[in-house]
């Protein structure tokens, strides 16, 4: 998967208002998908980094609680698997798959999983939210972000952070129509990546296009006027992340709504203000011709 760098303003705007493709869910997609993650795992309780390395495809990251991890190559993704070990941990199993929003290229699951330790015992159990690729040909893992497994009855803190996701989206899309960038800054956390038409965008700074948007050019190319929320899920919470999957829809002065656009957001909470950190997009679907 190509790298654009957060310089490239132009490239980086033509793949923010692609509308080549439609986004369908696509069985054979989502059959290969699921077999790269099935790979990783086997890989997974091999202990062997080396072995693991080939199961995924990169720029690879992982969205730790501090932060975006970026793996460019092979060699910087890498496991402790000795200090694993130490905890108990002999093998992994996916207990639970789900998937998500799918297209030909890119399959998005949440991931129940348990550690087992030699005597075949769970030592513990948790949750992962992954996006699967299809890079040249390769099915393999691209990002991966922990989440938590949800409690009965919902705590507290994780009412409060749901609750802090969906006003933020709120917040992004009336700083948009606004045409606001001041606005948008306040919503969005930098660094920032992003997924889509097959590129992998990193936003080092707030100069970048993904989070400084060229509004007068989204006019002049797609006549764009305003952008609504349409499907909207929660798809995991915890105190400090909310993963969510929604569609963006795109209207021009007439009203005329031409395009949908399925994509994954992590929000995340940074030095006390909730941001959007991760944004994975499918292929949009073009209502108008």
């Amino acid at each position: 998967m190509k790298i654009i760098h957060f310089f490239l303003a132009t490239i980086v705007l033509l793949v923010l208002l692609s509308t080549t493709a439609n986004a369908q869910p696509d069985q054979e997609s989502e059959m290969d998908a699921r077999a790269a993650l099935e790979r990783f795992l086997e890989a997974w309780n091999s202990a062997d980094n080396n072995t693991i390395q080939k199961t995924v495809n990169y720029p690879y990251v992982t969205h730790a609680p501090f932060g975006l991890v970026i793996a460019n190559e092979p060699e910087q993704f890498t496991t402790d698997f000795d200090g694993l070990k130490k905890q108990g941990w002999a093998r992994s199993t996916f207990d639970k798959i789900t998937s998500g929003q799918s297209s030909d290229q890119k399959v998005n699951f949440e991931v129940e999983y348990s550690r087992l330790n030699a005597a075949g015992e769970v030592i513990s159990r948790g949750y992962m939210f992954y996006v699967v690729t299809n890079n040249e040909g390769h099915w393999g893992m691209l990002y991966r972000a922990p989440g938590q497994l949800n409690p009965e009855p919902v705590e507290a803190g994780l009412m409060d952070a749901r609750q802090a996701a969906i006003a933020l989206v709120d917040e992004f899309f009336v700083a948009f129509n606004a045409a606001d960038n001041a606005a948008l800054l306040k919503v969005n956390h930098v660094p920032q990546i992003m997924l889509s038409a097959g590129q992998f965008i990193l936003a080092q700074d707030i100069a970048s296009p993904i989070v400084t948007m060229n509004f007068e050019r989204m006019r002049e190319r797609e006549n764009w006027h305003s952008s609504g929320l349409g499907d909207f899920e929660v798809v995991n919470v915890s105190e400090n992340q909310v993963i969510v999957e929604l569609s963006f829809e795109r209207f021009n002065p007439s009203a005329e709504h031409y395009l949908t656009g399925p994509a994954v957001w992590v929000l995340t909470k940074r030095e006390g203000s909730w941001g959007v950190e991760f944004r994975s997009l499918m292929p949009p679907i073009r209502h108008l011709q």
